[in-house]
């Protein structure tokens, strides 16, 4: 997640009535479970619930809250810092959206008991009940006033698997090699561990993203993508609390239905999970990244540059090789690269850019070029002491070898004025079309920044991982797409309700106003390009076709199926138009 200098990872992302609350449907306060109706559970009754968790009821605090300085306290930079407070989320909001609001109550769980004896408590009393791992959900559903905070903080334990067969899986159906995390892990933990053990494991490229929930629930796209596929199709196994109390344990084999629905279907919608068990593959050779940026010097040319970035996409890195993308900054004919390929030498990755690279150096008096191509060996991929641009987590007390990237610092604290996630298909960059996207990219840089990534759309990916990504319920438009465009502006370090700490609620506007302009623009570009669950438009009035296209209705009946009393609510999930009736 990095809208500055390289871009490294990309950001996780209908006005309400009132800033600062949560957006919920008319007549829900705050919740499915008909909160409007029953009265606030008395402090015996939740004393009962503290006595069935071991004492571990807790009542969370915004970190921010006390702020009297104009100083940001460090900490609050620290996006593990915000991880270990239950009243933390790694955004504090977004404009016309949500605020970042402590639960009532939190179970700092430890153990999947925990977790069923807080399903159950929400279920019987009609409390909403919301789930935080981490905390870097863009769209808010990890954080609501007047709830219960499901907090998976504490259950981090991560197992390496040389032979695992799903539960219920004929002895006929190979062994294979994988990971178990549970509901607090970080995809830093899950990559050191596999490392250990020569493997990788497909996930974020956020050091600090949860390893164990959201991510592969809604989807999951990371670096690799296109070579290994989906973090949702690289889920073999999951062990989850439906709404009924139950624990079950979902896969290919038993409750397949509900299997299918949580790999995309979208996170704290069909349950919370308490482990995931995910594929590994054999580790890379080696990592490459190319860095730099190259500069326009006209309208003109910049317009020309981006049609010529859009003909490499189709003739080269739409393929299993390559990954990330570029950052076209707003308000500058400039682009800023940021592209991961792998097992590739350096001379092999410069002869694929050259193409483009080579014409635009020939015309220095309409572009300036600075292209950088490194590599390195994968192994060393998630090792701090062997990479740059890292920021380590140097607490007192911190886990030893913890850090995060450097190009991710830009969104811890962030209040956003406005986000939107877009896939473009293959056909827009063919032919005609592809000047016609050309424009609007242009376009769209003079309102908002425009980050462009191949690995988060699964058009030319790798055949093996293509046959797992079908088997999800992902949206069916990502197989059409090439790349995936999304579009944000935002401030950092600012609290609604904090006295000398409040976002400018004018400048929000005016971010909010750019980058719905500048989607506009690529929304009418791009035919049939949707977006996911995790990624898109908190404020799309199609979201159920737009997130989920045609498995939409199969998702709704599973969500039926499995919670029809709506025990788990979140915005813009499979279901959250129902009533509660």
């Amino acid at each position: 997640m990095n809208f500055s200098g390289i871009t490294r990872r990309s950001f996780l992302g209908a006005a309400a009535a009132v800033i600062g609350a949560t957006v919920l449907p008319a007549g829900r306060a705050g919740a499915a479970t008909g909160l409007a109706k029953t009265a606030w559970p008395s402090k015996a009754t939740w004393a009962q619930l503290n006595a069935r968790v071991g004492g571990r009821l807790i009542q969370p605090i915004t970190p921010w809250a006390s702020l009297k300085s104009a100083i940001i306290p460090q900490r609050l930079k620290n996006p593990w810092y915000l991880e270990e407070q239950a009243g933390a989320t790694q955004s504090t909001g977004m404009f016309k959206a949500w605020t970042s609001t402590a639960s009532t109550y939190a179970v700092a769980a430890e153990s999947t008991q925990d977790i069923l004896a807080a399903v159950n408590f929400a279920r019987e009393n009609k409390v909403r009940i919301v789930v935080k791992g981490t905390g870097h959900d863009y769209f808010g559903r990890s954080s609501a006033p007047r709830s219960l905070l499901v907090w998976t903080h504490n259950m981090r334990k991560v197992t390496i698997h040389k032979s695992f067969r799903p539960a219920g899986a004929p002895s006929s159906v190979p062994a294979e090699q994988a990971v178990s995390v549970l509901a607090g892990n970080r995809w830093l933990e899950a990559y050191q561990g596999v490392t250990k053990a020569g493997r990788y494991v497909q996930g974020g490229g956020c050091t600090s993203v949860g390893a164990c929930g959201g991510f592969a629930l809604g989807g999951g796209f990371g670096s690799y993508s296109k070579r290994f596929g989906s973090g949702a199709a690289g889920v073999l196994e999951i062990e989850v609390i439906t709404a009924d109390g139950k624990v079950r344990v979902t896969n290919k084999y038993q409750n397949a239905d509900l299997f299918w629905a949580m790999r995309g279907g979208g996170g704290g919608t069909f349950g919370i999970v308490s482990r995931m068990t995910l594929l590994t593959h054999p580790m890379p050779s080696t990592a490459g990244w190319l860095s730099g940026s190259i500069t326009a010097k006209s309208d003109v040319s910049y317009r020309e540059l981006i049609r010529r970035y859009l003909s490499l996409i189709e003739i080269s890195l739409n393929s299993p090789a390559w990954g990330e993308g570029v950052t076209f900054v707003k308000g500058e004919n400039k682009i800023e690269l940021g592209t991961s390929f792998l097992d590739m030498s350096i001379s092999e990755a410069k002869a694929i850019w050259a193409p483009l690279l080579d014409v635009l150096r020939s015309r220095p008096a309409e572009y300036t070029v600075d292209a950088n191509f490194s590599i390195k060996p994968f192994v060393d991929k998630w090792d701090p002491t062997k990479n740059d641009g890292v920021i380590m987590d140097d607490r007192v007390g911190a886990p030893s070898g913890y850090y995060w990237w450097s190009g991710n610092a830009v969104e811890v604290g962030a209040y956003w004025g406005g986000y939107q996630g877009r896939g473009i298909p293959l056909k827009s960059i063919q032919g005609d079309q592809a000047q016609v996207l050309a424009d609007a990219i242009f376009n769209a840089t003079r309102t908002s920044l425009v980050l462009l990534q191949t690995n988060k759309a699964l058009s030319g990916e790798h055949p093996e991982a293509a046959t797992r990504d079908r088997e999800t319920s992902l949206n069916p438009a990502v197989f059409n797409n090439a790349a995936f465009v999304t579009m944000g502006d935002w401030v950092q370090y600012k609290y609604v309700g904090v006295a000398g700490h409040e976002p400018d609620m004018a400048i929000a506007q005016s971010q909010f106003d750019g980058v719905n302009k500048a989607m506009d623009f690529v929304t009418l570009a791009t035919p049939g390009g949707a977006s996911y669950s995790n990624e898109g438009n908190y404020f799309e009035p199609n979201w159920q076709s737009e997130f989920w296209g045609s498995n939409y209705p199969r998702l709704l009946r599973i969500k039926k199926k499995y919670d029809p009393q709506t025990v788990f609510w979140v915005h813009h999930g499979v279901g959250s138009e129902r009533s509660s009736g």
